[in-house]
């Protein structure tokens, strides 16, 4: 026999040992292609769950809740027209384009079409009207960014698709407030409408909502179950029309508890992927040292401020609260309570825009405090003016802040009587001028992205009586130039008069910034990514939690 030539015997054997490779590969790209295992049965793809806890289980109705579990749980289950940026700007999401009139006031939205809610229903302008007419009315939750500005009876569906609304005044940051537009469908919602105070919507679909048995959204995620005080499971909805992560999770719990020997249990059997972030230090020290827990330090836009009464002596004299601020011991306050804070350098977070990006966080000096207190009306009588402080009693870290404040203004002749006030007591003390405390300390955060939210909530006269103003500052010129900036439409100008509110809140002193918030989360590091874990945050409170962007590697879980 040579080269090049085959028997017939030899081409017979090539022949059926080419037919036996073809059915040895049809077998394994069926086994692949199907996961039968060796014994033919069928194995089920690998569940991605991610598992979160919170302070409080969420309000299920998108016009109620306003925390921040009830945020995350909207932001998953529920559409916006538009989705924010890392610099605080936004982009197009249920809406593919906007146009805006030249003086700010009619803005007209076209939607993406082909968003399909969870019923299967085609979302349209319609239902967007609804939502923000329902979210204003209802006058809960998120309806208190809209509710000053837009005009309802302007506001309109021109066609299915382009949504016109109109507002009353202009408002600069309009835009903006839209991520807390939360869209539902309105056919679901009427279906379920029951007796109540909103005229021929009688509750709005409310009880319906509230009771938590379905949603009404398009978001990435939809309602499996609802258990009332413990958590709700959400399931990843298959019909979503925008981008998510790759091993995005298929199902995620958010349990509304946060006792701290119950989260490191779960945390330490893998029971728990993220950690809510109100753990004492303590408890992150020891989750730390789990193999693959790691703790995600993330930024965000709140602030600790120490409030001074201006209407009560003796910190109603502009000089005694300079004095304070002067004499207050910051590089303590972080290091040795809260180490993993950020010093703000004004009443400003910085990630926020409008921020003045030039300022620097003030210097300790003694000296120059005392020089300030001489210039006071109450100079060579402070004895007979003792300043009361109240710290959260639910907060228990507080209390050394408070101590710090204490001892630090002993130093410059100051006496401070130190209370601890339950929370609920402290909002109630803080609706009257005469009932509020000479200092409080309190974290207040922007309710959307830009520097007009906080100025508004913590310096206008408009948020006195709120928890988020104990200054009583109450400032027509604060109110005017916070007014003038809001109402500003162009950008860069707005962004001008923001920092000029900051320079002039500086001569008046009526806040102690204490610490730019970093929220701390235990998480497991192993087998799940974690977008704001490695830097990726946006500059709105919950977006953090945004579950599509998360990815779930169970075979990667340790055994």
């Amino acid at each position: 026999m040579t080269a090049g030539r085959t028997s017939g015997k030899g081409r017979r054997t090539l022949v059926i040992a080419a037919i036996v490779v073809v059915i040895a590969v049809i077998a394994a790209v069926g086994f692949i292609l199907t996961g039968t295992t060796l014994t033919g049965q069928i194995t089920p793809p690998r569940e991605r769950l991610l598992r979160v806890s919170f302070a409080n289980v969420p309000y299920m109705d998108p016009a109620v809740g306003s925390d921040e579990a009830s945020s995350v749980y909207f932001l998953n289950v529920y559409d916006t027209l538009v989705y924010p940026n890392k610099d605080g700007t936004v982009k197009p999401h249920g809406a593919e384009k906007w146009e805006v009139s030249a003086d700010g006031m009619v803005w007209k939205f076209t939607l993406r079409k082909g968003i399909k809610f969870h019923s299967g229903r085609e979302l349209k302008a319609q239902d967007v009207i609804f939502s923000l007419k329902r979210m204003i009315t209802i006058g809960e939750g998120y309806g208190y960014l809209f509710k000053p500005y837009v005009d309802l009876e302007k506001t309109v569906a021109l066609d299915d698709y382009t949504v016109q609304i109109t507002l009353t005044k202009p408002f600069g940051p309009f835009l903006i407030t839209l991520v807390r537009l939360y869209i539902v469908d309105s056919e679901l919602v009427k279906q379920h409408i029951a007796e109540g105070p909103y005229g021929e919507m009688g509750d709005y679909g409310k009880n319906w909502l509230m009771a938590g048995e379905q949603d009404a959204g398009s978001g990435p995620y939809k309602l499996l179950e609802h258990k009332r005080g413990e958590s709700v499971t959400l399931v990843k909805f298959d019909g979503y029309w925008g981008d998510t992560a790759p091993n995005s999770p298929t199902k995620v719990i958010m349990y509304g508890f946060t006792e701290p020997t119950t989260i490191r249990a779960m945390i330490e059997k893998r029971q728990l992927e993220v950690t809510d972030q109100w753990q004492p230090l303590e408890n992150y020290d020891a989750m730390a040292k789990i193999p693959g827990v790691k703790i995600a330090k993330v930024p965000s836009a709140m602030i600790f401020y120490i409030m001074l009464h201006t209407q009560k002596p003796p910190t109603d004299d502009v000089h005694v609260r300079r004095a304070i601020t002067l004499a207050f011991d910051y590089e303590t306050a972080i290091k040795d309570i809260m180490p993993f804070e950020k010093r703000p350098s004004g009443p400003v977070p910085s990630m926020l825009p409008g921020a003045d990006p030039t300022r620097k966080p003030i210097e300790r000096s003694i000296a120059v405090a005392k020089e300030e207190l001489m210039k006071s009306k109450y100079w060579g009588q402070l004895d007979k003016y003792p300043i009361e402080f109240w710290w959260i009693a639910e907060v228990p870290w507080e209390e050394r802040v408070a101590l710090l404040f204490k001892l630090n203004m002993e130093e410059i002749g100051l006496k401070v009587n130190v209370v601890k006030v339950p929370w609920l007591s402290v909002v109630e003390g803080m609706t009257k001028k005469e009932t509020t405390p000479n200092a409080v300390s309190i974290f207040v955060i922007a309710h959307y992205a830009e520097a007009g939210s906080i100025l508004t909530s913590r310096y206008h006269s408009a948020a006195t009586g709120t928890w988020e103003q104990g200054e009583w500052l109450m400032n027509p010129e604060i109110d005017k130039m916070i007014e003038d900036a809001l109402a500003t439409v162009d950008f860069n100008q707005r962004m001008q008069k923001y920092y000029e509110i900051q320079k002039k809140l500086d001569e008046l002193a009526p806040s102690v910034f204490v610490y730019e918030h970093v929220v701390l989360r235990a998480y497991q590091a192993d087998y799940i990514d974690y977008p704001a874990a490695r830097g990726e945050v946006l500059p709105i409170a919950e977006y953090e939690l945004d579950f599509r962007w998360f990815q779930v590697f169970p075979e990667k879980m340790p055994k």
